[in-house]
């Protein structure tokens, strides 16, 4: 039961909402839950939790999803009510391209989605869990796995399918947890040392497997500072951390610089390339200086790449590539003996159902594009992409973060409030993603499709700019926001 809406609309969840709340939230009328009647915000009825910027600020600091009172309806209603309830729904989301929304959708041509819709909706009700009974499933993942080892230079890499970054994360981190285990009985309070920029899915893997994150902080060039990374690692790290690229920043850290540490030690080290993975060795074909981050790396153990990101594949799907088989084994969760056989249950990720629509989606998409198909894609992005960074920096006191290897990117100002500067563009209606390390920003992840507004979208910068120059636009406070 999730409420979805326009800019400044809200996600509640009534088990982290104060009692008064959650009693209000069930009154018709409620203003602090629900938008009020014909809200022009988000297209409401009245009385219906949508939670946008109309229906009172304090639903703002709740967490969470709810809905009045709705029950199962008696009479099923039917197959065309349905239709137009969604489309009625849909009515209130973003367009999250022409907003320029980082992230959320990763255009790459009409042509892509319809390969990847059409392959999804025909093994909509297949699992992945079942190769037996899915043996097409079965051989679509190997296949994208191959592939992906291939474009990862993994000559004996093995992995899996899961269902995004978040997840593939995980599975690396318990990996190297267990394969830690193993190799280094001795250490009771494994440690996993990373950058300060690495994603935050990392310090959800070291709460969910009892691992003590070490973070490193960055230089000012704003890259990992490897003395840093060198003292930070105790007799207890299990799992060293390297992001191609860092999120936000758009740079690959110097994996080259760091994996080896691991191979002296006999850890982990894991690459974090969710949103490189099927962008930046393609980059790399097309001449542009890109770090090496993958398996031609001594040391690197695993690495996880997002099909869903700049794969063009359908949500969710993502990848985690193990070096060997060796190192495959501890990613594995086995169930079964003494009473049944040790295989009895067996699943690679945290998932036992794997919806199969997103796997046959992944292979139908990395078929029809196939090499030559990424390198024309990303030399798009690319081309446009330095307009845009060169545009970016034409703005007095505005400048691009660092230098991004790829599409991903921020920019910031030494001068001018970067909240301020955001509130502009929001009030044009971009759609503007804030952070707040290593200093105010606001990030971008860009994709082919993107580039038809990014013309309009530097008019506007300047223009708000300017105003803010002058004084005449000022904050309204703000802060850093990922979902």
């Amino acid at each position: 039961m999730t409420a979805v809406g326009k800019r400044n609309h809200r996600v509640l969840d009534l088990a982290d909402a104060p009692e008064r709340l959650v009693a209000d939230a069930h009154r018709p009328s409620c203003l602090r839950l629900t938008c009020p009647a014909d809200c022009r915000q988000c297209g409401s009825r009245p009385g219906g939790l949508s939670m946008c910027s109309e229906a009172g600020a304090q639903g703002d600091d709740v967490n969470a999803t709810s809905t009045q009172d709705v029950r199962l309806p008696q009479q099923g209603l039917s197959r065309e009510t349905i239709r137009e309830e969604l489309r009625r729904a849909a009515r209130g989301d973003l367009e999250p391209v022409p907003a320029m929304a980082a992230g959320v959708q990763y255009p790459a041509g009409d042509d892509v989605l319809e390969v990847a819709s059409d392959a999804y909706l025909s093994f909509f009700s297949t699992n992945g869990l079942l190769p037996s009974i899915f043996p097409s499933l079965a051989r679509f993942e190997h296949d994208v796995i191959s592939m992906t080892a291939g474009i990862l230079h993994g000559d004996r890499a093995v992995g899996s399918i899961t269902s995004g970054g978040s997840e593939s994360i995980l599975m690396g981190v318990k990996s190297a947890r267990d394969r830690g285990r193993e190799l280094h009985p001795d250490v009771s309070e494994p440690e996993m040392v990373l950058p300060e920029s690495a994603h935050p899915a990392f310090w959800k893997a070291a709460h969910y497997f009892g691992l003590k994150p070490v973070r490193v902080p960055l230089g000012e060039d704003l890259q990992v500072d490897v003395d840093a990374y060198r003292r930070a690692m105790t007799r207890n790290a299990v799992l060293l951390v390297g992001s191609a690229p860092s999120l936000t920043l758009g740079m690959v850290d110097p994996i080259e610089e760091l994996a080896p540490l691991a191979e002296e030690r006999a850890i982990s080290f894991h690459v974090d390339a969710c949103v490189g993975g099927y962008f930046l060795p393609f980059a790399e074909q097309l001449g542009y200086p890109v770090p090496c981050f993958d398996f031609r790396v001594p040391g690197v153990t695993t690495i996880s790449a997002d099909l869903h990101k700049f794969g063009y594949a359908a949500k969710g799907a993502s990848t985690i590539i193990s070096r060997d088989p060796d190192i495959f084994r501890h990613q594995v969760f086995r169930f079964g003996g003494p009473e049944r056989p040790d295989d009895w249950y067996v699943t690679p990720s945290m998932t036992g159902t794997r919806p199969g629509g997103a796997i046959a989606a992944a292979w139908a998409v990395l078929m029809y594009l196939g090499n030559d198909g990424y390198v024309r894609l990303v030399d798009r992005t690319m081309r446009y992409l330095h307009r845009f960074w060169d545009g970016i920096n034409a703005i007095p006191g505005l400048e691009v973060m660092g230098r991004p290897h790829m599409s991903v990117f921020g920019f910031t100002s030494t001068r001018l409030d970067i909240f301020a500067i955001a509130d502009g563009l929001e009030a044009r209606g971009w759609h503007v993603f804030r952070d707040s390390y290593p200093v105010p920003a606001i990030r971008f992840m860009q994709s082919p499709g993107h580039e038809p507004y990014v013309d309009r979208y530097l008019a506007d910068l300047a223009e708000v700019a300017r105003l803010v120059d002058r004084g005449e636009l000022v904050s309204e406070g703000g802060r850093a926001t990922y979902t």
